[in-house]
């Protein structure tokens, strides 16, 4: 079987698969480089604890070339290949775990999306600005025509609060339901990836004490299509071309 028919495969039965060889050593570095200059944004969206930065919203409108540095091949075909030729990027998000401003987080999914208004429509939740963006819970057809991408920064170990995936979860709806469900922690390489539905559920403890170890992640979130029901519009929509 083709390397990317396998991870097509595995992403649809158990709702993960990891890229350990998509991100270039040259690409890595860019997304360094990113990280960095976004640490250093006086944006609202860049969330600080005692002066350490652990997490940032609005990463397309802060730094808007994050929108073509994700892009590896084997990156960009799986995207189109999982979604169709009409998907797009819709958010961006970064997270780092300090060494000494670690966090966790408990099991959940990933169920808000960033819209262009407050405006109320039946079928989603009450829009709430976050980082002065509209966020929203779609309806659930939403959800399921959307997938994330998480690329690594760091290499990621047991040291450094692993994000645990509960394997198969995306079949559960919006519900988190872990009775039955086999549990996993991803651990990869600096410039592994790992793709997962919206709806798996997951969660992440803190770094173990006297790390040293960052665990700085790009988190990308992809739509199938630029148009959402009820007339309501993503808040970013930038189309994931082949030919880019």
């Amino acid at each position: 079987m083709d390397p990317l028919d396998s991870l097509l495969s595995l992403h649809h039965e158990q709702g993960w698969c990891v890229f350990e060889n998509a991100i270039t050593p040259i690409q890595l570095d860019r997304l360094k480089q990113l990280a960095d200059r976004l640490v250093e944004s006086p944006d609202e969206g860049v969330r600080q604890s005692d002066g350490a930065v652990y997490a940032a919203r609005n990463v397309m409108d802060v730094i808007p070339e994050i929108c073509d540095a994700w892009r590896a091949a084997p990156l960009v075909d799986f995207v189109h290949r999982r979604l169709g030729e009409h998907a797009g990027l819709v958010r961006v998000m970064y997270f780092d775990k300090p060494p000494a401003q670690s966090w966790a987080l408990p099991w959940h999914k990933d169920l808000l999306i960033a819209v262009d208004s407050l405006r109320e429509v039946m079928g989603y939740s009450v829009p709430r600005l976050r980082a002065g963006v509209p966020h929203t819970e779609p309806p659930l057809e939403v959800l399921e025509s959307m997938i994330t991408l998480r690329i690594h920064l760091d290499e990621i170990t047991l040291e450094n609060g692993p994000l645990q995936v509960a394997s198969g979860t995306q079949r559960t709806g919006k519900a988190v339901l872990l009775d039955g469900f086999e549990t996993h922690s991803i651990c990869t390489p600096a410039g592994g990836v790992l793709a997962m539905s919206p709806l798996l559920a997951h969660c992440s403890g803190r770094s173990l004490p006297g790390t040293s170890r960052h665990r700085r992640i790009f988190h990308l979130e992809f739509s199938r299509s630029r148009d959402l029901p009820g007339e309501v519009r993503w808040h970013r929509y930038e189309p994931v071309s082949l030919s880019h």
